[in-house]
């Protein structure tokens, strides 16, 4: 079970990833049933509504440091893969740069939403990638600009 990044990774990520390229970032969740809080009282939400807690404080944070949620779903079927149904939902979110998401992480008021998070989620994964390349932007753009104009 995988729920916060170790102190480790984020030392990798500093000394290795930190090239002031924006990136992107996939997250897979997968919620407890019931929330899991070390406060037995505080259990009777779902780990999805934890997760809600935790999502609207992460959600300005992402923001505070100029990223941006690009987009979020329910995981519908998984085609591949031996977790038929292991996750629940999938989140993309962009970053300006590596500083910046780890500069969210150091955040107070952001790191208290944590209790939220860790109630909420069974398993995750946060996969960092390259942002896509300002000519396949360009090219989406047109597409999406000729297919409005063809398909009205």
């Amino acid at each position: 079970m995988f729920i916060i990044p170790t102190e480790q990774t984020i030392k990798y990520a500093k000394e290795n990833h930190d090239d002031k390229n924006p990136i992107v970032q996939i997250n897979l969740f997968s919620y407890n049933k019931n929330a899991k809080y070390k406060d037995i009282t505080l259990n009777d939400i779902s780990g999805r509504d934890a997760y809600k807690k935790y999502a609207n404080i992460a959600t300005k944070a992402v923001i505070e440091v100029g990223g941006k949620v690009l987009w979020w779903s329910k995981i519908r079927l998984t085609m591949i893969g031996p977790d038929k149904d292991k996750w629940d939902e999938v989140g993309v979110v962009w970053y300006p740069n590596m500083k910046k998401f780890l500069e969210m992480t150091e955040i107070d008021w952001y790191k208290s939403s944590f209790i939220h998070r860790e109630a909420a989620l069974a398993d995750t994964r946060l996969i960092t990638c390259y942002d896509m390349s300002r000519s396949m932007k360009m090219k989406l753009w047109l597409a999406s600009w000729f297919g409005k104009i063809i398909f009205r």
